[in-house]
């Protein structure tokens, strides 16, 4: 909780106390003033969320019953049940901060629009002459020397609320906190260091993700001297919004759909053609034809490619069609989508799958075996590791949002701080020894850790 949000709920739990307790109940009314300014203080700094709004509505609660004077038993074990309740949901649900990156960079982020004319929006049925629209966001080490504010987790939460919501089966209203939570990243804000180049990290999200839900490790690699390049992958995402308010809304829940296989094959060609296209607009900004901070400053010669479950049968794709992708990072990967061609070819390029335990309880179970023959086929370094207790959710900046997240989703047991970190380490590490080869032991280092299994 915020430090306001403490200061007025132990205000509103002394006049609790007061009014049950206290005789003379005058001390009850100057508590019970002392509340409201700081709610009223509350909400002018630091602002109102619902989480705290149980809190805000024991103010009246209270002052109706000592009016009233309505403070027997049952009326008292109610309040008290309330102030519980509103000094539980804050805890349950609460404003979470994205760790420090603590790389040598600040963080700097730009968002761009790009139209691919030369592919047909196959997604919609509304016009025949859409073209492929996506929304991409970049990551870079920076220098925030204007004292920019840094950017907020989320956007348009009053257009997102309700289909993260969807994609998580929990109530609408949930997630509209998301946009008071700050990130680590400055929008707009110089390149760091103009005499260097820096290597390239495209991520793919998973379906019903986002490019929003991996910030974290966004947030570490670019502190660390890495652009990062992430889309909206239009239809498969979440919710995609435009600059001029038109939205792409998730349009890939096909299951039973007579023609799912057929649907599949067509949809992960289009996200690892999204990977190309992104590669193309990679080089226009290195040239200047697409105005950014990084005009002149990326490292083309260095390009990665990541993404997480459907992300990651997008990359794999992508890597093997791609020459200008030099290594591979998968984050618990279903791998069922790749095509027969691809895995019985494999990678030639540096690949590091890393993963929950099993996917035997999962729709694909034989996820796995598929994976195997991907490794089996690929010719060049490969890591097949898994990460003990972690659960598919585990791999994204979910885990963070709530204590009690891993009831209701698909969250293992671990603490966030362990499995983001070594999931950041690893990743860093990767990179660092298969793109740059810079041997700096930090892969090394992290796979001694003993969470992992290393197939």
């Amino acid at each position: 909780m915020r430090p306001f949000e403490i200061i007025t709920l132990l205000l509103v739990a002394g006049s609790l106390t007061s009014l049950l307790i206290d005789r003379d109940r005058t001390s009850f009314l100057y508590l019970l003033l002392a509340s409201i300014v700081g709610t009223i203080l509350q909400y002018l700094i630091e602002g109102l969320r619902w989480q705290f709004l149980p809190t805000l509505y024991l103010l009246p609660a209270m002052f109706i019953t000592y009016k009233f004077k309505k403070t027997g038993p049952s009326a008292g074990v109610l309040l008290t049940v309330w102030l519980v309740l509103s000094a539980v949901l804050p805890w349950a649900v609460p404003l979470f901060v994205l760790p420090p990156p603590e790389g040598e960079y600040d963080v700097g982020t730009e968002t761009f629009h790009w139209v691919d004319s030369s592919r047909l929006e196959w997604f919609t049925d509304e016009k025949d002459t859409d073209v492929r629209e996506i929304m991409v966001q970049v990551w870079y080490p920076g220098k925030n020397t204007t004292e920019t504010e840094p950017n907020r987790y989320m956007d348009f939460m009053d257009l997102r609320s309700r289909t993260l919501a969807s994609a998580g089966k929990i109530p609408a209203f949930l997630p509209g906190h998301l946009d008071m939570i700050r990130t680590n990243s400055y929008p707009g804000i110089d390149c760091a260091k103009k005499s260097v180049r820096y290597p390239v990290f495209i991520f793919s999200h998973g379906i019903t993700g986002s490019r929003h839900l991996h910030q974290v490790l966004f947030e570490y690699l670019a502190s660390r001297g890495y652009v990062i390049i992430a889309p909206d992958h239009s239809f498969d995402s979440n919710l995609t919004i435009f600059p001029d308010g038109r939205i792409a809304d998730y349009r890939s829940e096909i299951t039973g759909h007579p023609d799912s296989v057929i649907i599949r094959e067509k949809q992960i060609r289009t996200r690892a053609l999204d990977i190309g296209f992104i590669l193309d607009q990679v080089e226009k900004i290195d040239r200047g034809l697409i105005l950014s901070n990084l005009n002149g400053r990326l490292d083309l010669n260095n390009i990665a490619s990541g993404g997480h479950s459907y992300g990651g049968a997008t990359t794999v794709l992508a890597s093997h069609n791609d020459k200008r992708i030099k290594a591979c990072l998968v984050l618990d990967g279903w791998i069922s989508p790749v095509p027969d061609s691809v895995v019985s070819a494999g990678l030639g390029v540096p690949l590091l799958f890393m993963g929950r335990p099993d996917w035997n309880s999962s729709d694909y179970p034989t996820n796995y075996e598929r994976l195997d023959d991907l490794m089996a086929h690929s010719s060049n370094s490969k890591y097949q590791l898994r990460i003990r207790e972690t659960l598919h959710l585990d791999y994204t900046d979910i885990p963070l949002m709530s204590p009690l997240i891993k009831y209701v989703m698909d969250v293992g047991s671990l603490n966030p701080g362990t499995s983001l970190s070594l999931i950041n380490e690893l990743s860093h590490g990767f990179l660092e020894w298969h793109l740059l080869q810079r041997d700096n032991g930090a892969l090394d280092q992290a796979l001694k850790n003993k969470l992992i299994i290393r197939i």
